[in-house]
C-alpha cells in the first residue's frame, strides 16, 4: 500500500471517529456528554466542532487527491495542534464550552494532531521520492 494511501485511509478514520464522537456526545452517555460523569467531557458547542472537523476530513479523504490532499492532511495536522493548545490554555475554549474538556480530551486532541502530521509528512516524503 502506498503511504498517500495510508493519508487517505488515515483521514477517513478520523472523519468518521470525529463525526461519530460528535453524534455520541449529544446522547450525553457516561462515555461523552455534558454529564460531570461522562470520560469525555462535552457539549454542544464541542459537538458540532467534532462533527464539523470530522466533515473535514471526509472531505480531505474522499474530495481531495494527490499533493492536494497530503497537503491538506497536514492542514488538519496543523488545525488540530492549534485545538490542542487552545484547550490546553483554556478548557473552556475561551468561554465557548460550558463543560470544560478534561485530560482524556487534551491526550485525544494531541494524539490527533501528532499522529495526522505524521502521516502527511510521511505521504510527502513518499510522494517525493516516487516523483525523483
Amino acid at each position: 500500500m502506498r503511504t498517500a494511501n495510508i493519508a487517505g485511509t488515515w483521514m477517513a478514520l478520523v472523519g468518521l471517529v470525529l463525526v461519530a464522537a460528535g453524534l455520541i456526545g449529544f446522547l450525553n452517555t457516561p462515555l461523552a456528554g455534558s454529564s460531570a460523569n461522562a470520560l469525555l467531557a462535552t457539549d454542544t458547542v464541542h459537538n458540532v466542532v467534532h462533527l464539523a472537523t470530522g466533515l473535514l476530513a471526509l472531505a480531505i479523504a474522499f474530495g481531495v487527491k494527490g499533493e492536494a490532499q497530503i497537503n491538506a492532511v497536514i492542514g488538519f495536522g496543523l488545525l488540530y495542534v492549534i485545538i490542542f493548545v487552545a484547550v490546553l490554555i483554556s478548557p473552556t475554549l475561551f468561554g465557548l464550552f460550558s463543560v470544560s474538556a478534561n485530560a482524556p480530551i487534551h491526550v485525544i486532541h494531541a494524539a490527533v494532531a501528532l499522529v495526522t502530521l505524521a502521516v502527511g509528512f510521511m505521504a510527502r516524503g513518499s510522494a517525493t521520492q516516487t516523483a525523483s
